[in-house]
């Protein structure tokens, strides 16, 4: 009885740290409107110091909860299902992909540079997610700082591509775009959600509003739909390698369910192009430590 109060106790208290983390990034998450899937992964392989590849199985589980809560309060409709439903063959091999590229990594176990022994997938992820957070918070200043200064927006970047076979989408500026474009876009975001335990929500909207050109409600409404398919995807991908805590996700669900309400409440306070700079200020910080966090892996 005593033996097992004490392996009680000693699970309490690793599951707690983890409360508090997922209202950390709930709160994040809240004030800016975006899941937090990107900043899960980090925060707990490097605050937790959980193993790379149960934090990426584990944070792909977890966003699987709030993405099903929003999209069941959008009510998305039939017409935001049908970019969703195109690219959705596209996002399957991609997540199950990035998700077999992770697990590679897992079985060669480690990697040696300059005659160091060094964790390979510890090092694949954190040098992905340094190159993602970093070139991403760059363009979201930047565009926050074009913005300010009334320069126009550079939309639809590769929607432009005229690749047959073709396809009808109202929601698109231009509407007939390419299914082979799209199919390749769903290709890109499954395997990064794959690899990294992230929803896409990250490179979703830029991807959707900057590269094909859709006009940006229609773009939160399929972004909802894209991020549930992909999360309920990449659960069953990781669950199927056994890279899944389940306590671990219920804590982070609370915490995050908490925080993202304060963090709502918070984000009203701000104006638009303030919360855009102090979103682009989060994931350059993010990249930074995850950038220091990478060079004493390399030379440790």
């Amino acid at each position: 009885m005593t033996a097992d109060l004490a392996e009680l106790f000693q699970s309490a208290m690793t599951l707690l740290p983890a409360l508090f983390a997922g209202a950390g990034v709930g709160f994040l998450s809240g004030m800016f409107g975006v899941g937090g899937g990107f900043l899960i992964v980090p925060v707990l392989n490097l605050a937790l110091r959980v193993d790379m590849e149960l934090a990426v199985g584990t944070g792909a589980c977890q966003v699987l909860g709030p993405a099903t809560t929003s999209l069941l309060a959008r009510r998305a409709d039939l017409r935001n299902t049908r970019l969703p439903l195109t690219i959705a063959g596209g996002l399957l091999v991609g997540v199950f992909s990035g998700a077999h590229v992770l697990e590679l990594a897992k079985l060669k176990g480690t990697v040696v540079l300059s005659g160091r022994e060094i964790d390979a997938v510890e090092l694949m992820v954190l040098a992905i997610y340094f190159a993602l957070l970093l070139s991403i918070g760059c363009f979201a200043f930047w565009e926050s700082r074009r913005e300010q200064a009334g320069g126009p927006r550079m939309l639809g970047r590769i929607a432009n591509w005229r690749i047959p076979p073709y396809g009808e989408f109202p929601e698109f500026e231009r509407q007939t775009v390419s299914i082979v474009v799209l199919a390749w876009f769903g290709l890109t975001v499954g395997f990064v959600s794959g690899l990294l335990g992230m929803s896409g929500g990250l490179i979703l909207m830029p991807g959707l509003i900057y590269l094909l050109g859709m006009k940006t409600q229609n773009a939160v409404a399929s972004s909802l739909v894209i991020v549930w398919i992909v999360s309920f995807q990449g659960t069953i991908a990781h669950a199927w390698h056994g890279n899944i805590n389940l306590p671990l996700v219920v804590a982070l669900l609370i915490g995050g369910t908490i925080g993202a309400r304060i963090g709502s409440e918070a984000g009203l306070k701000l104006r638009g192009r303030n919360l855009r700079r102090r979103f682009s200020l989060m994931l350059l910080v993010t990249a930074a430590l995850i950038g220091v966090s990478l060079l004493r892996l390399l030379l440790s």
